[in-house]
């Protein structure tokens, strides 16, 4: 059963892999897997090249914003650690429902680093505060880049734009509530824990009631800590930008590497950070439907048939990139396993 379970998440993944290639192959009248091995063709190397070093980068940043907020407590995992860090999150995050699993596991690696509990759930609820207000900063750089980008969409992205941007600006601020204040998130964490309860989906509450007594000095030393840290704060919030701009501009150098005039680079780039904003209006793994629809409604106000691009930047940025980070996760298990082999 248990080994039924392991394989249930990536089982899901590459069924929702095939439904998403479908669903948006469904949308163009004209699109081929041949003409799509073609128009990869037609890609220049140095546009793929640059695809996959921005993909790479992705994955590098949330690594290192994630050892800044650690180093800013007085821990100091080695550099690599941060790279597992931030595979492991973006890994479960599009294996599981919601993506509810990959702050969890990346956690686990802080703990087995020495972190201790409450002050990795600190530096990952700040990490993800900050994920989530670099989009917001950004779509207002994409504003200014391209000010009538909103009229590249129609009525209903408008709306999936505005919702996920609304939702980003809640989980913000709820975030940093329950960062700054250590009474709200004990309150919350305790609620959670009746809830699972009285549904019968939670065994042992108590014991874990009293587990939380005892990390909430840690976890209020913690939140004081970080909130006086605010040159660390401000680096992870960079970093986090970095990681943003990064994926956004993987289609827009696939464009211009296909042969599209560079002049409408700031037009891709606003479109490109409006779709990634309304994406998240849904969780995983609707999101990733959302977030084509939003690509190809706006980029069709500029490409003919932007289905192609649209394979190719969500092959580079997604797919290939949780391919990536599960190996990362591999390779670190096995070589975890065989070393722990030499000592004995």
């Amino acid at each position: 059963m248990k080994k039924q379970r392991k394989w249930l998440a990536p089982v899901a993944f590459l069924a929702l892999v095939a439904i998403t290639v479908l669903v948006v192959a469904g949308q163009s009248k004209t699109f081929t897997a041949e003409g799509f091995l073609e128009y990869i063709g037609t890609v220049k190397p140095w546009g793929l090249a640059a695809a996959v070093g921005c993909t790479l980068l992705y994955v590098f940043f949330e690594g290192q914003a994630l050892l800044v907020l650690c180093r800013a407590l007085g821990y100091r995992p080695r550099a690599y650690r941060g790279v597992l860090y931030s595979a492991a999150d973006i890994y479960f995050s599009a294996i599981t429902p919601s993506a509810t699993g990959g702050q969890p596991a990346s956690a686990l690696l802080m703990m087995g680093d020495g972190i201790p509990g409450a002050m990795s759930t600190v530096i990952l609820l700040l990490n993800l505060a900050m994920y989530n207000l670099a989009p917001m900063g950004a779509s207002l750089a994409g504003l200014l880049l391209w000010p009538g980008v909103l009229g590249a969409f129609d009525t209903p992205a408008h709306l999936l734009i505005a919702l996920g941007a609304g939702l980003h600006l809640a989980l913000i601020a709820g975030i940093f509530l329950l960062v700054l204040s250590d009474k709200l998130f004990l309150k919350v964490i305790n609620l959670f824990l009746h809830l699972g309860q009285k549904l019968h989906i939670l065994k042992n509450a108590e014991a874990r009631r009293e587990k939380l007594m005892e990390i909430e000095n840690d976890y209020r030393a913690c939140a004081g800590e970080l909130a006086h840290r605010k040159i660390a704060l401000f680096h992870a919030l960079l970093l986090n930008i970095g990681q943003r701009v990064a994926t956004t501009l993987v289609p827009v150098v696939l464009y211009v590497a296909a042969g599209g005039p560079a002049r409408d680079m700031g037009r891709m780039f606003s479109i490109q950070i409006m779709a990634v904003l309304g994406s998240n209006s849904v969780p995983i793994p609707g999101a990733v439907g959302v977030a084509d629809y939003l690509f190809l409604n706006g980029y069709g106000a500029l490409i003919e048939d932007p289905t192609n691009l649209e394979m190719l930047s969500r092959t580079i940025t997604f797919y290939s990139c949780v391919l990536l980070c599960g190996l990362i996760l591999l390779g670190s298990f096995f070589l975890k396993k065989h070393q722990g082999s030499e000592t004995e």
